[in-house]
């Protein structure tokens, strides 16, 4: 009987959830460490105004980006405003790194035979979704994005 449970494919990796969750640590850490001063001189400023005060920025807008921008700005983590929008930017475009790496190992999985106990091929996996990855998180645009308020890192995510 091949249930959840017995199919190797179909069961929770914990090696895979702890690589997973290194990379969403290592990239929040570099993009905080990174962050962009407290305002930067093009759509930053009006994102962060717009999210501080509910308003509609240039069309066609972002409603998703300003609505949870303004939850950020009501947060009391740090005394700067712009700060605390830019963080909005730094999760959420850690956590898009973290679905390109699980996107990255589960295409890789398919071209394995499940029932192959080679150390390889184990391990290939988590090897591809590591370094794509980071060059994901670490690619000169993406990163200028990620540590600003910017709409991509949650257009991504």
């Amino acid at each position: 009987m091949d249930t959840i449970i017995d199919s190797p494919k179909k069961c929770f990796d914990k090696t895979n959830a702890y690589i997973a969750g290194f990379i969403f640590l290592f990239t929040l850490i570099i993009y905080r460490l990174t962050v962009a001063p407290p305002l930067s001189y093009w759509d930053c400023g009006e994102f962060i105004a717009c999210s501080y005060i509910l308003g509609i920025p240039h069309p066609p807008g972002s409603p998703l980006f300003i609505l949870i921008g303004r939850i950020f700005s009501i947060l009391p983590v740090a005394a700067d405003i712009c700060f605390r929008v830019n963080i909005l930017s730094i999760i959420s475009s850690a956590a898009a790194v973290v679905f390109g790496y699980l996107s990255v190992v589960r295409i890789i999985r398919f071209w394995f035979d499940e029932n192959d106990t080679d150390t390889w091929s184990r391990f290939i996996p988590y090897i591809g979704g590591v370094v794509g990855s980071l060059f994901m998180a670490f690619a000169a645009t993406y990163w200028a994005n990620a540590v600003e308020a910017e709409v991509y890192g949650l257009a991504l995510m």
